[in-house]
């Protein structure tokens, strides 16, 4: 009994010290910020509109100097220099090698798909006319948020080419050059040498499955509806419930018909876990679970949207269903790994003990990670 105990408090404190020291940081709880790129390139020059979460970028750079909330007009104002050095820093554009001219005409606060983000228009000139460039984005992968996401969309003319900046994906490389055809006759046709390349099917199941994969408080919230002694049917049927209800929420809030800020969200994706954790040491009876994970799965759903609002336009059926695709992929994947545990503990002598004492510890997890978002 006491090699029990023992065994048990050692696997409540690893637990514990690994979901610590993964703890999600308010608005970056899933898969960190996001920002967007919308880039014309046109002759010698570049025209670049930066769009960053203005809490993120505020937060770093103190722009808030009074601590009430708000960034006015003269706050800004005044870190506009501090704004500047920040950005261009970590954001070059390259023709042929050659880095080009950069200048900021405007920094201001804007509203893009319900996020308060600042709008930073940057100019980059050049000696030649733009053929062969290149974009560094470095912004927040200094340790900032290594999460970071930035979804760009470059106009060349009537061509559309889309990239996602991340930390593994910095750099976009590119040819703005015309080629010419023969057609017809004596008529030559110019071409670019760049077809449209739009974010594809595979791009958006690789996002959904690691959005779940860097959500820790998601896996610990299935983690602690997995706690809960039953059948592989009646965990099946709660994971059913679950994915319905983020499908729902997810398709609502990325489409923009219903939208909740983050700010509301993630506090309560918070709460969500301290529930679950909490109903697995004083309910006696499961069989409503699956209605349980239905409810909070649409609250989960907001959360995961945050990262597709934007971006599905007029075409949002196959990134929706391929996203939602990959998130499912995803906990597939999270459930293989836990079935071993679930096993072991199902069988274990003391396994309402040890039932009681992982769900006391994501429960103080789930609360401290509440009061951080709330504060």
């Amino acid at each position: 009994m006491q090699k029990s105990n023992i065994l048990m408090a050692s696997i409540c404190l690893i637990f514990m010290v690994a979901v610590f020291l993964l703890q999600p940081n308010g608005a970056e709880a899933h898969s960190g910020s996001i920002g967007y790129s919308e880039v014309k390139i046109e002759g010698n020059k570049v025209s670049y509109d930066l769009y960053l979460l203005d809490d993120l970028l505020g937060g770093l750079l103190n722009i808030d100097a009074n601590q009430d909330g708000y960034m006015k007009e003269d706050e800004i104002a005044q870190s506009k220099a501090s704004i500047e050095q920040f950005v261009l820093k970590n954001l070059t554009v390259n023709n042929n090698g050659l880095q080009g001219k950069a200048t900021i005409h405007d920094i201001s606060l804007a509203k893009r798909f319900n996020l308060s983000m600042f709008r930073i228009k940057i100019e980059f000139v050049f000696k030649e006319p733009v053929k062969e460039y290149e974009i560094d984005y470095f912004i927040f992968f200094n340790g900032v948020d290594l999460n970071h996401q930035n979804f760009a969309t470059i106009h060349i003319g009537d061509q559309v080419i889309e990239h996602i900046f991340t930390k593994d994906h910095p750099v976009l490389q590119g040819n703005t050059a015309l080629k010419k055809e023969k057609t017809t006759g004596e008529t030559v046709e110019e071409t670019s040498n760049n077809p449209n390349k739009v974010i594809g099917f595979w791009e958006y199941v690789l996002m959904g499955m690691e959005h779940i994969w860097s959500g820790i408080d998601h896996l610990l919230f299935l983690f602690g509806l997995l706690l809960a002694r039953g059948t592989y049917r009646e965990y099946v049927k709660t994971l059913t419930a679950f994915t319905i209800g983020h499908c729902l929420t997810l398709a609502l809030a990325a489409t923009e018909t219903i939208f909740i800020p983050g700010t509301i969200i993630e506090p309560l994706i918070a709460l969500s876990i301290v529930y679950v954790a909490a109903e697995n040491i004083w309910s006696k009876s499961f069989k409503w679970r699956w209605l349980v994970a239905l409810g909070f799965g649409l609250i989960h759903g907001f959360g995961f949207a945050e990262l597709l609002i934007g971006k599905l336009g007029s075409h949002f059926v196959l990134p929706l269903f391929s996203f939602n695709l990959g998130v499912e992929i995803g906990q597939i994947v999270v459930l293989i790994i836990f079935i071993p545990f679930i096993w072991y503990l199902q069988r274990a002598r003391w396994q309402r003990q040890l039932v009681y004492s992982l769900s006391t510890v994501i429960s103080v997890i789930g609360l401290y990670w509440f009061i951080d978002r709330i504060l």
